[in-house]
Parts: structure tokens; sequence; C-alpha cells
């Protein structure tokens, strides 16, 4: 999952925003784009300008009538500012009417050319849109996107919460059936045109502030391979002392935290083991193996099976803590159904009541075994003498 960014403004933007403003703002500062301010001031350069972004608008927004999008971008109450890529074609722009009294604007249109949304042209022109109209003593952006449009606005500040007072928009702009009404508040400090800068430098600037008060840049030696080999036995008591090994204390690390840690897993093991006893103890086919055999009903079960167990045994030996690692007990359990079988013939009833009562649980111990090991027991590290 990626980190995500929260501005000022409440930007969900997601740490890919600087990147997307910064390429545009690079083509920019190399003139391949430009942002231009375009209003119907009759002159052939503005009304061809209009007209290619009326067309991007028709295009893009399919389900707006193209008489409506004409009207409003032709309109002197309107204005427009245009992406011009090379100089001389618009490849996007905002089409938005100001209400100076209100110290507002509403968004009409906005759409980039399909084949260049991918370049962050969209992120740029916002960014420029809202430096821009903040020149213009404008407090807050409105518009009403439809469910394609929503994401996008979301990642360029706007909430579906409107904190403008309603006396200052209400009676201004038009309701749009199946549209969401969304808000902006343009921050009146804010340095737009080069916020993916400042995001970074800010991101920067915590790093630094964490790389003082953390010792992650820090790499310790570890352990000797020569000097220590594998230890497979199953004692629980570490050969090598956690906190001898440097790097440990220094990165906050304490043998309480730890056991305590270590309780709470075992605790939880415990937990599930003991549902798994209760599950076979109530099946219909647990009575076989609830107790130990009794060698007077059945005087050569001993002779037959040297390692017997059942479900009362493996219950003390849990609460005992005897079982330090989780095939232990699995072992335990599945022994009680391979004894029956080795004793019993098939066609008994015995055979058949293991059979069953295996299957009832089998998804239990693999649920069991796939679970983190205990912690504390595993594969020790001891010192050779060499050292």
């Amino acid at each position: 999952m990626s980190q995500q960014f929260v501005g000022i403004n409440g930007e969900q933007t997601g740490l890919g925003f600087t990147n997307r403003d910064q390429g545009a703002k690079v083509e920019e500062d190399q003139g391949l784009i430009d942002f231009k301010i375009i209003t119907n001031d009759g002159t052939h350069e503005s009304m061809k300008m209009l007209i290619d972004l009326k067309n991007i608008f028709a295009r893009q927004l399919p389900k707006m009538p193209k008489e409506y999008i004409v009207r409003l971008v032709f309109d002197r109450n309107h204005e427009s500012m245009c992406i011009i890529k090379d100089n001389t074609k618009v490849i996007g722009g905002i089409c938005y009417r100001k209400y100076p009294t209100q110290r507002f604007a509403e968004i009409a249109f906005l759409a980039i050319t399909a084949t260049l949304q991918v370049k962050g042209y969209g992120t740029r022109l916002m960014n420029k849109f809202k430096e821009h109209i903040q020149k213009q003593d404008v407090e807050y952006l409105l518009t009403y996107a439809d469910n394609y449009a929503i994401g996008y606005f979301r990642k360029q500040g706007f909430y579906q919460e409107i904190k403008m007072q309603p006396d200052r928009w209400k009676g201004f702009i038009k309701d749009y059936d199946g549209g969401t009404l969304m808000e902006c508040y343009v921050h009146p400090t804010i340095d737009y045109g080069n916020i993916s800068d400042l995001i970074r430098e800010q991101k920067q600037q915590m790093i630094d502030i964490i790389k003082k008060l953390t010792l992650n840049d820090r790499v310790y030696p570890g352990l000797d391979k020569q000097n220590y080999k594998v230890d497979n036995s199953n004692s629980d008591k570490p050969t090598v002392k956690p906190e001898s090994i440097q790097g440990i204390l220094e990165s906050g690390w304490t043998i309480d935290d730890y056991n305590e840690l270590k309780k709470q897993k075992e605790k939880t093991f415990m937990i599930s083991c003991q549902q798994i006893i209760d599950t076979m103890r109530k099946h219909k086919s647990a009575w076989p193996f609830l107790d130990p055999v009794n060698k007077d009903d059945v005087p050569d079960y001993y002779d037959v099976i040297t390692d017997p167990i059942d479900i009362k045994t493996i219950e003390k030996k849990l609460q005992s803590n005897q079982y330090t690692f989780k095939d232990l007990f699995i072992k335990d359990v599945k022994r009680i159904f391979t004894n029956c079988r080795n004793y019993n013939q098939p066609d008994t009833i015995y055979f058949k009541c293991a059979n069953e009562l295996e299957r009832s649980i089998d998804d239990y111990l693999k649920k069991l075994k796939d679970e983190q090991q205990i912690p504390g027991v595993s594969k020790k590290i001891k010192k050779t003498n060499n050292k």
C-alpha cells in the first residue's frame, strides 16, 4: 500500500503527487508547455484556443450536452485556463467563473486530452489554476463532480463537506443532477506553483529529524558465524543473550517487552489448542478417545501400542506447558488416530470413529500449523569454544 500525503487543504495525494506535478513542471520550465488565461475577447487567437478547448471538453465529457459546453466556454462571464503545448496546441484546460463579491469560483469543466492524461498535466493544471485564482482574492473553489471525477478532485484538495457559508454560494451556482458538489479552500500563503518542491523539502526535513531521533541509519556488526553453530534442541533457553548483541539495547529493546510479547503469543497458542480439544470432545465420534484405554478392558492394548495418547492426556500436557512446539501438539493429536488404526481393524466402530473425528478437526490443525511459531522456541545459536 502506498503512503499518503495529506496537505494543509486535505489533499489526499499519495507520494506520487509530487512526481506527477514535478514532471509537468519540468516541461513548463523548459518551455514545452505553457498556461494561459483565455476569455472570449473576440480575437482570432482566443477564439481558436476556445474552440480547441471546447472540442476537448466535448470528447472527454460525453454526457455533457455539447450546446451547454459551447454556451459556457464562450460566455464572457467565464474564463478558461488552457495548457498550450509547443506554443500552438491546446491539450487541456479549465473553464470557470469567478464570483468576486462572494470570493469563490466555480469550475464548470476540466479535461485533458485522453492520450496525455498520465503525464501529470491534470495535477499541474490544478496547481497553476490555484496559483492564479489565489491572486484574484478567491478563497474557495466549488465544482460538481461526476463519479469518475471525484477521485481526481479529492487528490487536489477538494472535499464533499462544504465549509463555506451557504449564503455565500447558494443561488449563485446551478445544481446538477447526478453530480457531487465539492469544495476546495485556497490557502492564501501556499506557493501552489512550487508545491511539489515544498512537499519534497518537508519530506526531507522529516527524514532528517527522524534520523536524529533514531539509530536506523547505524549498522552494527552481527554475530560471527564462524564462532557460532546452530543447535536444534528443543530447549527454550537462548544460548546467546539478546542484550549482548550490539545494537539490540540501542534500539530500545528490553527483555521485559519480549517476555510480555511471548506470554501473549503463548496464551494465544494455548487458546487455539484448547479450542481444538473442546471441538474434539464435543464430536459424536470422540467417545473412544476421551480417556486412556483401560488395561483391564483391553489387556493387550499396551503391548501393541507403546506410545498411547488420548484427549484427556493431551489437555493435561497443554495445561502443564509441555507443548513448547505446536508440532508436538499436532503430533499428539494425530497419534490418537494412528494408534486407533494400528490396533483396530478397518471394519470396527473404533476405526470409523477415528476417521470421522480426524476429518472434523483437520482444518483446525492446518490453521494452527500455519500460525506463527511460539516466540522463544526456535533454532538456537550456540557459541563454540573458538572464542
